[in-house]
């Protein structure tokens, strides 16, 4: 496999794991009815994608008959940001319904976008998957709000996340996506760790738990992005009975979906647009730069500890790339590249993906040269090599495991603006830890059994 994409991974976890197809179309063959799914907060469609992609290769398997051929319904999306609602609602015209307040849709009934009216929302559902902002979670954790604080948008989506799951009684299962940070131990929950408060809740709902911290190259996408993910699979449908083996199950096969990150340089290699010529550069700085700014301090700090000359001398070779980078953002990568051939790295010889956009030091330290940081939606990332240039719009898409079948199918490119396209690509579920998670309560779901509905939480 070359560029990553939602569909070729889907066809290459059947092709690897005979098992997989095994189980699923038992489960289909018992179910006989389709899989009804939802997805609240979980960006441009990647759920949605990750659904319809694991059908369509799951259905285009040798031997799978009409019987057994797997069918799924998103019964219905929440998203409140009014241009992703406009366009699921152009890209994923099967979906029923596109509510856009979840505080509403915890109630049960909410505003609908295509037919601008109140609705019931359906709850009749089988899984979904939940993600919800977790830049607010990120600030409780040196702020003094608490996890369960619903003044924060992290507590609403917790709680409301909470009150969807108590209204569909035949859940069996769901995946939550949020930030790394809810792994760690704060003073305001009594240091308790977010996971722990989070898994604690779905284990009185009669839930089994399993949640992980893992970053998008762990499953093939080579980028950076640290996230928690979290399983839950209702009890009386796991196909194992003991709670302890059916939990250690449950996390086992999630990781068994790990890989080995496809290429960089192949990812890079693959795209359309990787050689289109660089804008003509040009320094934009709306004022004069003061002396006392921030940055400037930061550079001067780190100049006297590695050495004034050498970084002299990085500024020039980065300048030298003629890249459309301001003063700061030139300094930064100056700062990178030192770093980086001091590692032994050689930005003029293999492809690295530098992250303009972020302070000095974070645009390297944190990830492995062979994986590029994390994707942000408006950054500027400079790819090196004999030439260097910048990241395009594309490429953010392939790193985020969207390929070139997704951008196509989905309208991506004719329905989004090249920010919004970048904001998919940096801010949606990362598709492949997703694709796994589905998979997962495909293998370990017994579907023949009813879940208990009467469960609920002390």
């Amino acid at each position: 496999m070359t560029v990553p994409s939602v569909e070729g991974f889907a066809r290459w976890n059947f092709e690897r794991k005979a098992e997989l197809a095994k189980g699923v179309s038992q489960n289909m063959s018992v179910r006989r009815r389709p899989l009804r799914l939802f997805s609240m907060y979980t960006g441009w469609g990647t759920a949605e994608m990750v659904a319809n992609s694991v059908g369509n290769a799951f259905n285009s398997l040798p031997g799978i008959s009409c019987g057994n051929r797997m069918q799924v319904e998103v019964a219905w999306m929440c998203e409140s940001n009014l241009d992703k609602c406009r366009y699921l609602a152009e890209a994923f015209k099967d979906v029923t319904h596109i509510f856009m307040d979840a505080d509403e849709v915890a109630t049960g009934c909410a505003w609908e976008f295509r037919t601008g009216r109140r609705l019931l929302v359906p709850m009749d559902v089988d899984g979904g998957f939940v993600g919800y902002p977790c830049v607010d979670l990120s600030s409780l954790n040196t702020g003094p709000g608490k996890f369960k604080d619903t003044s924060t948008a992290t507590g609403k989506g917790y709680v409301n996340m909470l009150k969807v799951v108590d209204m569909c009684e035949r859940l069996v299962f769901l995946g939550v996506e949020n930030s790394g940070n809810m792994w760690h131990k704060r003073r305001e929950d009594h240091f308790e760790r977010p996971i722990d408060v989070q898994d604690a809740a779905f284990r009185e709902r009669g839930f089994l738990a399993s949640s992980h911290r893992v970053s998008a190259h762990e499953f093939g996408p080579p980028q950076s992005r640290h996230r928690s993910w979290s399983l839950y699979l209702r009890k009386t449908a796991s196909l194992a009975m003991d709670s302890l083996l059916a939990e250690v199950t449950l996390s086992n096969t999630f990781l068994s979906f790990r890989c080995q990150a496809v290429p960089l340089a192949s990812v890079l290699a693959e795209c359309p647009g990787a050689l289109q010529k660089a804008r003509a550069p040009a320094e934009k700085e709306a004022a004069p730069r003061q002396r006392g700014e921030k940055w400037t301090k930061q550079f001067a700090d780190l100049a006297a500890k590695l050495g004034q000359e050498q970084l002299d001398l990085k500024v020039r070779e980065v300048q030298s790339m003629k890249l459309p980078l301001t003063s700061r953002e030139i300094h930064v990568v100056a700062i990178a590249v030192h770093e980086l051939q001091h590692r032994g790295l050689d930005p003029w010889k293999e492809p690295i993906v530098i992250q303009v956009d972020q302070s000095f030091g974070r645009s390297w330290h944190r990830s492995d040269h062979k994986i590029a940081p994390c994707v942000i939606p408006k950054g500027k990332y400079i790819v090196t090599g004999p030439s260097w240039r910048l990241l395009d719009k594309q490429e953010k898409c392939f790193l985020q495991g969207v390929g070139p079948r997704e951008i196509s199918t989905y309208r991506m490119e004719e329905l989004l603006t090249e920010i919004q396209l970048c904001d998919m690509a940096g801010n949606a579920f990362t598709a492949q830890i997703c694709m796994a998670a589905l998979l997962t309560f495909l293998l370990c779901w017994d579907s023949g059994a009813a879940p208990d509905a009467d469960v609920k939480p002390a």
